[in-house]
């Protein structure tokens, strides 16, 4: 399964030449299951989908701004689910689940977008999307997307089992880590203050770091999957602009 989680920016600057090189990215990867966020509306969705033969696909737009979550698959889906079905606080973050059939295995995956401010609300609404993402009956459990922070944060501690958090505790693995140890790699940042050109003339003084991350709940005693293939997307700068202010993250995994 070739998974690939991407924050697409949806902001007005050169948005119909960014969507437009975002396309013809996705087409070249033969992405098993394609996890967005900021996605700007249904119509881009569709494009997406057409352009790269998804056959099947979640979208919803969020229930309080024009931009939402989208999931598309080649495989079948199923149980889709959202935190903000019931148009509950959701704590400026966006979580949305749905079961793939991948041959004869069911994977549930969770699509996030963190809140960009409060670590406190980033903490709220992970626990909810884990706590949901557990009760899914699924061979494997997969959840990615934008964390919006760093792996030297107590959110990351959590989720890999290094701390706890309200005194629960879990146990994920870090797949592009995994791979990055294993053939001796180097793991790149996903958004990067200094040289994608989004923040050429909007500087900033934030650090570059990895905030888009790719997470299997710890199958054992179930057997490990082999992590084939780690990439990022999006870097090369075409006629001034990259896709996104972030980079798309594709984890290959076999079973």
């Amino acid at each position: 399964m070739r998974l690939c989680t991407y924050n697409i920016w949806n902001h007005d600057s050169h948005y119909d030449q960014r969507m437009d090189q975002l396309t013809e990215l996705l087409k070249t990867e033969a992405i098993d299951v394609l996890l967005l966020q900021e996605v700007r509306d249904e119509a881009l969705v569709m494009r997406v989908r057409e352009a790269c033969d998804f056959d099947h696909y979640y979208w919803k737009e969020y229930f309080d701004c024009k931009e939402g979550l989208a999931i598309l698959s080649r495989h079948p889906i199923s149980a889709p689910w959202t935190n903000w079905d019931d148009n509950e606080d959701v704590h400026n973050s966006g979580s949305m689940c749905v079961n793939v059939l991948y041959k004869d295995l069911s994977v549930s995956i969770m699509n996030v977008h963190l809140d960009y401010k409060l670590a406190a609300n980033r903490e709220v609404e992970l626990l909810k999307a884990l706590t949901y993402l557990e009760k899914q009956d699924a061979d494997y459990r997969v959840i990615a997307g934008d964390f919006n922070t760093y792996p030297a944060s107590k959110l990351y501690g959590f989720v890999t089992g290094l701390m706890s958090l309200n005194g629960e505790s879990k146990r994920y693995i870090d797949l592009p880590e995994a791979y990055s140890i294993r053939n001796n790699t180097e793991l790149d940042v996903t958004i990067d203050f200094i040289n994608n050109p989004r923040w050429a003339n909007d500087p900033c003084l934030e650090k570059p770091g990895r905030f888009d991350w790719v997470m299997l709940e710890n199958p054992y005693p179930r057997q490990y999957p082999k992590v084939a293939d780690y990439a990022l997307l999006g870097k090369e700068v075409i006629s001034g602009v990259t896709p996104s202010d972030h980079y798309g993250v594709v984890i290959e995994l076999a079973f």
